[in-house]
């Protein structure tokens, strides 16, 4: 056998083992609660500021506009992923040159947590795609021809690509993944997160209710994979009573 082979070998039996140390303390994700909520949030949206909110958009000032459609791309899958491999290759450049003690350490551990970002959104695009698909709801662009509930499945037209919105779908993922990996700044990713996806109607090609389903996603998606890291006793840890994944940051560094 190859010593590659055997590495890979190595590497799933390393992986089975602390998700095997770990079994008694692993706990159900708690989705009905989180999807309930998601549900009507959506569904308020949909029958309540869909159509008023789809229409005032149009008449938004084109400063506002300019400015939203400037930010709005940070939610593109290549920038965040371009962003990612950006910052943890100047943190691998900086670290070398800063730190001696525990330097590998600190650095496996960042790697941990870039991987953890960039599977969260990852695993939201290939959802929030499929979904946009399947369901092929038409964008604001075309209300005053299809209105609010149009809807074209399995349509690969763009314009029939709005719900979820996965600009929102990739930003709820990116911030959310963020807050739990840094707790004290939560309520800021999460303010970030909302402004961002709050572009996508301003600039007029998504619906509130786009923008809910996206973020809702994104944010399930991203704390179910930190769920799914802890379990393997990466980045998080969860103990027999809590609710939320831990960062294991403050016990790493």
């Amino acid at each position: 056998m190859s010593e590659s082979a055997d590495d890979r070998l190595s590497f799933w039996a390393y992986l089975r083992r602390r998700y095997q140390a770990r079994r008694t303390v692993h706990r159900r994700v708690p989705w009905k609660g989180f999807a309930f909520s998601a549900i009507n949030a959506i569904a308020i949206a949909f029958f309540v500021f869909d159509r008023p909110l789809g229409q005032a958009a149009k008449g938004l000032a084109p400063p506002l506009i300019s400015i939203a459609g400037d930010v709005t791309d940070i939610g593109r899958l290549v920038w965040i992923l371009c962003g990612l491999c950006t910052v943890f290759a100047t943190a691998y450049l900086v670290r070398r040159r800063l730190w001696k003690v525990r330097r590998r350490f600190r650095l496996i551990y960042f790697g941990q947590m870039t991987a953890y970002v960039a599977l969260s959104v990852l695993f939201t695009a290939i959802v929030a795609n499929l979904l946009k698909f399947a369901i092929g709801r038409a964008r604001p662009l075309i209300y005053d021809q299809e209105g609010i509930f149009s809807f074209a499945p399995f349509n690969m037209d763009f314009l029939h690509q709005s719900f979820p919105s996965g600009h929102s779908a990739n930003i709820g993922a990116l911030f959310v993944a963020l807050a739990l990996l840094f707790p004290r700044f939560r309520l800021g990713f999460i303010g970030i997160g909302l402004w961002l996806g709050a572009t996508r109607v301003i600039i007029g090609v998504h619906y509130p209710s786009d923008v809910a389903a996206g973020l809702a996603l994104g944010a399930w998606l991203a704390f179910a994979t930190s769920i799914l890291f802890a379990r393997f006793g990466l980045v998080f840890s969860i103990g027999r009573d809590g609710d939320w994944p831990t960062p294991r940051l403050s016990r790493l560094l």
